[in-house]
């Protein structure tokens, strides 16, 4: 399992020693690398597929599931899916923010 010493290390080497290198882009990136890391060494098998009836659940619910699951896990492992999700998170909204940004010096997209 990574280790909190072993995550700081490599969000470090990605994006320097205070974030400086972090963009939406090279974010999603790690992101990725990052679930699926942790999903394979998790054990937890194959990654998980939604059916039709699981389609239907709210975006409420499965954040509540995922953080209902997080207060199960070690401690470490619990502080890295939590940082992830905060870190992806505020991505999201620095993204929304840009194509605002985008829309007003630029005007509509065609």
């Amino acid at each position: 399992m990574l280790t909190l010493a072993e995550f700081r290390e490599l969000v470090r080497q990605e994006f320097g020693e205070h974030l400086e290198r972090a963009t939406p882009a090279n974010v999603r990136d790690f992101l990725d690398r990052m679930q699926y890391r942790l999903h394979r060494e998790s054990g937890e098998g194959p990654p998980y597929v939604l059916d039709m009836e699981e389609r239907s659940r709210s975006y409420e619910e499965i954040v509540s599931e995922f953080f209902a699951r997080a207060l199960e896990y070690p401690l470490e492992q619990a502080f890295i899916m939590l940082w992830l999700l905060a870190f992806e998170q505020h991505f999201a909204m620095l993204e929304d923010e840009y194509a605002r940004r985008y829309v007003t010096l630029f005007g509509e997209e065609d």
